[in-house]
């Protein structure tokens, strides 16, 4: 009887246990995570929740603040019911996004606080967050299509081209350091000179200052008796140097003549150009007659007479003359 009993009771706890992990899911195992003490409960409104189980950690600047309880389907979402410790207050106008510290991590909902809060105290039991400062997380296919369209959309090859070009359009590492150290020892002698920069800013200040003291003396100078006087100067100078200069002022007075004397010039001109290109030739002739004909000549100035011819009668005075010039030695 006692074994009976025993086998009985084996078999009452076996079906217990099968007919309890019937309604065992991962969903509601708790988080692995030091738990906190949940004090009260908030519940937040989100569109959709994806993959958020219950127990999934709540934080709030890097520390949990409570734990997911319960999802409960509404007419426009999810309501997310969490508990929330005392020990750690949550401002009421927190936002809440549901986030993943990688692909493949832990889900888990965190509070953010906002950039200018409004100081509406913190939230208590019974506090309802709106969907309105809440964030679903995308969904797994969008992120997936969002990666696939970044790789496959030529994005990359887009930044690889871009390098490519940059690197073809720089010059070479040798001249980039070159170039650098230039601008270095630049940028060096600039600091190093300071304060020349801010003696020539004074300078300039000082100038421009000068202006508005200045401004009766300038509005002479730019001014109706300003133009009276340099057209009054101008007029004087240009008067008085056509008078010094015979030329111009007879040009500017009675330079009428000049027109016939010029056209006078420039016919002669023209009727000498045929002379200019012989010019040297004729030079180099008279040269020569100067030179082997007239000089010779004045230093012994004589006559040599070859030969005589004589026609008719005057043929024998010719041979009396040539006699009488041989007797005389003239002749040989």
């Amino acid at each position: 009887m006692k074994t009976k009993c025993s086998w009985t009771l084996i078999a009452l706890a076996a079906m217990m246990l099968v007919l309890s992990s019937c309604s065992l899911s991962p969903n509601r195992l708790p988080s692995v995570k030091a738990g906190v003490s949940s004090d009260y409960k908030v519940t937040l409104k989100f569109a959709s929740v994806l993959n958020l189980p219950t127990g999934a950690d709540v934080m709030m600047n890097g520390l949990q603040v409570g734990r997911v309880e319960s999802l409960n389907e509404s007419k426009d979402g999810v309501d997310v019911v969490v508990g929330l410790t005392a020990s750690r207050p949550v401002p009421a106008d927190v936002t809440a996004i549901i986030r993943q510290n990688t692909p493949l991590g832990d889900t888990y909902l965190g509070f953010t606080l906002p950039e200018q809060p409004t100081n509406q105290g913190n939230l208590h039991d019974g506090s309802v967050i709106p969907m309105s400062r809440t964030t679903s997380p995308p969904t797994l296919e969008d992120t997936i299509s969002v990666l696939a369209y970044f790789v496959n959309g030529g994005s990359i090859q887009k930044v690889q081209d871009t390098m490519n070009t940059l690197n073809k359009t720089l010059p070479d590492v040798k001249n980039v350091r070159r170039i650098a150290t230039t601008v270095a020892t630049d940028l060096n002698d600039l600091g190093e000179n300071v304060d020349e920069i801010d003696r020539l800013l004074n300078g300039l200040n000082g100038v421009a200052k000068s202006f508005p003291e200045s401004k009766v003396e300038i509005e002479h100078v730019f001014g109706d008796e300003g133009i009276d006087f340099f057209h009054t100067v101008g007029y004087s100078l240009v008067r008085h140097i056509a008078t010094l200069l015979p030329s111009v002022g007879s040009v500017f007075t009675g330079g009428l003549w000049v027109t016939p004397l010029l056209n006078s010039v420039a016919t002669a001109a023209e009727n000498a150009a045929p002379i200019w290109p012989a010019g040297d030739k004729m030079l180099a002739s008279g040269n020569d007659f100067i030179s082997n004909t007239l000089k010779p000549f004045l230093k012994n100035p004589r006559v040599a007479i070859t030969s005589v011819k004589a026609m008719g009668s005057d043929r024998q005075m010719l041979a009396d003359s040539a006699s009488v010039l041989r007797v005389l030695g003239v002749v040989r």
